[in-house]
């Protein structure tokens, strides 16, 4: 286990998106625009004409990744994470019209239907960073 400490919120940001835009890209573009290099999405909701998600497919090593997009109209009924060296690592909660309940990692790709709101914590103190686990080869957050 790593604790990464010395980090406080310096500003908080809202984000709007609207019909079209990649929910992915423009976090990680807002995260650059506002020099968001550290950073938390503490909370979001919209709804998205297409979405694309992966979760892993088992427990053993190394690690695989099953991928998933969903057609639309799918809402989004939450999305967090952690910003690390600008880019957004995001986990979200969603449902389709009939009550199917998806939940996975954001990818880009997922596309706003009529509008998405996030918001941002900006972190001042240490730096994240993501690299690879030396031993099995899984992201993991450190301090830059």
């Amino acid at each position: 286990m790593d604790v990464i400490s010395g980090m406080r919120i310096e500003e908080i940001i809202c984000v709007y998106m609207e019909l079209g835009d990649d929910f992915h890209e423009c976090i990680e573009r807002a995260a650059r625009e506002r020099d968001i290099r550290s950073g938390a999405v503490l909370s979001g909701v919209g709804t998205f004409d297409k979405a694309r998600i992966h979760h892993i497919k088992h427990t053993g090593l190394p690690a695989e990744d099953q991928y998933v997009t969903i057609e639309g109209p799918v809402e989004l009924c939450s999305v967090d994470g952690i910003i690390a060296d600008y880019r957004p690592h995001m986990h979200a909660t969603m449902a389709l019209r009939g009550g199917e309940l998806f939940a996975g990692h954001l990818e880009p790709g997922c596309l706003v239907l009529y509008l998405a709101e996030v918001v941002i914590a900006k972190f001042a103190g240490a730096e994240l960073e993501r690299d690879q686990h030396p031993e099995h080869g899984t992201p993991r957050l450190r301090a830059k």
